[in-house]
């Protein structure tokens, strides 16, 4: 049953771009196994309408993986506050030395235009960097096809998230490099 839950994490969602949300989360509504969905992936889901919680796991069709490098590029987004923060395959926090796990709409830097990059390897890189690593769990009990996913949550959202969540503005990942 927990493998079936894990594996559906996708499912029956809703699409923005790479990046997918339930517009059930949180919500009153939400059936059995969404509710086990979020129990599992760590997401404390709060009502809709004081939060928004999207999920990445594969960029293109391509699962996330640790051998690539990665861009992360946005703006400011209406939310009262916005986080991205990096899961390993087993929902928890990636271990690093750095202990950094997001950043937000607070601790991010930005360029003159308000405009942001985050770069997401496990090399370290200048500006905005967010390590990524093996997870802390045994490689042996991994049950996805990624190596760690990308959370965005957004809390107080504007109309856009609340009432076009497949098409409001969210950040843009792509690809920079594989080894």
């Amino acid at each position: 049953m927990v493998l079936s839950i894990k594996q559906g994490l996708g499912n029956g969602s809703l699409t923005n771009g790479d990046w997918y949300t339930r517009e059930s989360s949180g919500s009153a509504d939400a059936d059995v196994m969404v509710r086990a969905t979020v129990a599992i992936s760590g997401l404390l889901a709060s009502t809709r309408e004081n939060s928004m919680y999207y999920k990445l796991n594969a960029v293109d069709g391509e699962p996330l993986r640790l051998n690539c490098r990665y861009r992360i590029e946005g703006n400011n987004y209406d939310a009262n506050w916005w986080s991205i923060t990096a899961y390993g395959w087993d929902y928890f926090l990636i271990p690093n030395q750095e202990k950094r796990y997001s950043f937000n709409s607070e601790n991010i830097i930005r360029g003159d235009d308000g405009s942001w990059v985050i770069h997401l390897s496990v090399e370290q890189a200048d500006g905005n960097w967010l390590p990524v690593g093996p997870s802390g769990a045994a490689a042996a009990d991994q049950s996805s096809d990624y190596d760690f996913d990308l959370s965005l949550r957004l809390y107080t959202p504007g109309d856009a998230y609340l009432k076009n969540p497949e098409s409001a503005p969210l950040p843009v990942v792509t690809v920079e490099s594989c080894s």
